[in-house]
């Protein structure tokens, strides 16, 4: 992991952020984390005290389970947070982040940060939505159909933003089989008039009007 503290990055990060006013009115120190292709930025194991706020890149998260196997719980793009463990000082039971490519991420310490944070109504609110949205999607894949199909119909009525698939290998992995079965079942859905293709890899739930 990379630490910057370029001050014109940082504000140009602020800048593009959907949570722009939020960051701002926290007036907390910040600086960049970089982290590379495979590297662990969450893990039980590893002592952390920064709350995270991807920037750009993207970030497996997944459990672990006591046998060994893994479940996944989300696929954090920009803009996703991590670090509540941190900031409410819960234990983290086998709880993983890995970065999927580059990886950069706004930080701040929540040790130093923890007043203003829990103090900021905004930023509560915000945090709140994020993880009602990360239950959310626990929930649905706990009570998914049992056929990929079902599974991938599911996804794009309910979880998917606006219905759509992009990134056939992302989806993949949120929808725990290969990019291949995937592919299989987007094109048996798109030649029975259930999706249309977009583009490469993108693909629309049509909606019977």
């Amino acid at each position: 992991m990379k630490r910057i503290y370029d001050k014109e990055a940082i504000d140009e990060a602020i800048k593009n952020s959907m949570y722009r006013g939020v960051l701002e009115s926290l007036n907390v120190p910040m600086y960049i984390c970089e982290y590379e292709d495979g590297e662990m930025v969450v893990a039980p194991y590893k002592e952390n005290d920064l709350f995270y706020i991807t920037i750009s890149g993207s970030m497996s998260i997944y459990f672990i389970r006591n046998d060994g196997s893994s479940y996944h719980l989300a696929y954090s793009a920009i803009d996703s947070f991590m670090g509540d463990n941190e900031l409410f000082d819960t234990i983290n039971h086998g709880v993983y982040g890995e970065a999927s490519g580059t990886l950069r991420c706004l930080a701040f310490s929540v040790k130093d940060s923890k007043k203003a944070l829990l103090e900021n109504a905004v930023f509560l609110r915000v945090l709140a939505k994020t993880l009602s949205e990360r239950f959310k999607f626990i929930a649905l894949q706990d009570a998914a159909p049992s056929s990929l199909t079902e599974r991938v119909i599911s996804y794009m009525t309910y979880i998917s933003e606006n219905k759509t698939i992009k990134g056939v290998e992302k989806t993949a992995y949120q929808l725990h089989c290969s990019p291949r079965q995937l592919q299989r079942i987007l094109n048996t859905l798109e030649k029975s008039g259930t999706i249309k293709k977009l583009g490469k890899g993108s693909y629309e739930m049509i909606i019977d009007s």
